[in-house]
């Protein structure tokens, strides 16, 4: 990571800590659970809670909040500010977060979804064939998108830092229609459903996320503060074993699963159900890979440590 982005995203990340601490994590009500989310199928368990009202079913009384985000640092900033109980992203902003003394850990996986780096034009087939002029949209500077990014660069071209001055973050909905559109942006590091959208238009993919780590790993986290989980218990046990249910729901009825989510996503069941099992998309509580994609961010540079897997899940999580 160039000192450029090294420098945006410490900013994020310190600006984020500074609100936070100042804040003092102003609590939420007893009766209200606020759960923050980004776009795309890696979601889709969070749809099911939401449709069939899990949590609303053990915890009778309770408000429950939903917020979508087009990244993590929206999402880390309200965490910190007591705004958000439970909150969804990839693991590498979670372990920047983790090295930079915040106070949250892993409370689960939610699904191992691809992502994919498309490109628009035909004669690029590899990184190598992109120019200085094209542009990779990706999240945010140190999100998972962006750590792969860098991970296929070092592989193929033998420097990580090799696109950071031509990056730029967009959400994935902004980004995949900026590749579809006649803009500078010429590469998106996407996941489904923006990869299915991108290859119907005429998109390909030059590398998979498993391609690059050499393995399935989890692609979407749940996190939650410590203070979360040791004053409110009753309501962290009441996520966990909704989300749980949600997982199972999909993985026993998936067909049914991608007819309940079609309208939520926009497309027909059929193209949801091809989206849902692209490339093994698996959903599971599971975290694999957190250990390894930590080591290579030491290694990179954006983070200082990599702690041990048991310093950074709470009891629950399955790895």
């Amino acid at each position: 990571m160039n000192k450029i982005a090294k420098k945006w995203a410490a900013a994020l990340l310190s600006v984020s800590l500074a609100a936070g601490f100042c804040a003092g994590c102003a609590k939420q009500a007893p009766n209200q659970l606020n759960i923050a989310e980004q776009f795309g199928i890696a979601y889709a368990p969070l749809q099911i809670m939401k449709q069939q009202k899990l949590l609303e079913k053990r915890l009778p009384g309770v408000t429950v909040n939903w917020k979508q985000f087009g990244g993590p640092t929206a999402i880390r900033e309200g965490m910190l500010a007591g705004e958000i109980d439970f909150g969804f992203m990839g693991p590498a902003p979670v372990l920047m977060g983790i090295d930079n003394g915040m106070k949250w850990k892993f409370a689960t996986g939610i699904s191992f979804n691809e992502m994919a780096i498309m490109v628009k034009n035909p004669q690029v087939q590899k990184l190598g064939d992109l120019t200085k002029n094209d542009r990779i949209a990706i999240l945010s500077p140190a999100c998972t998108q962006h750590v792969l990014l860098c991970m296929a660069a070092e592989q193929e071209l033998g420097d990580a830092n090799y696109f950071d001055s031509q990056l730029v973050s967009m959400s994935h909905p902004d980004a995949a229609n900026a590749l579809m559109a006649d803009t500078e942006v010429t590469a998106h590091v996407a996941t489904p459903p923006y990869i299915g959208t991108e290859l119907d238009s005429g998109m390909h993919s030059i590398y998979t996320g498993e391609e690059i780590m050499g393995q399935p790993f989890t692609f979407i986290t749940g996190v939650a503060m410590e203070d979360f989980y040791r004053e409110r218990p009753k309501e962290y046990q009441a996520f966990i074993e909704s989300l749980n249910e949600a997982i199972d729901y999909i993985n026993q009825n998936l067909k049914q699963a991608a007819a309940d989510l079609a309208p939520v996503y926009g497309l027909s069941e059929e193209e949801l159900y091809e989206q849902m099992t692209y490339r093994g998309t698996i959903y599971s509580n599971r975290l694999e890979g957190i250990e390894k994609l930590s080591d290579v961010m030491r290694r990179m540079g954006f983070v200082k440590n990599s702690p041990e897997m048991e310093e950074m899940i709470f009891p629950n999580v399955n790895s």
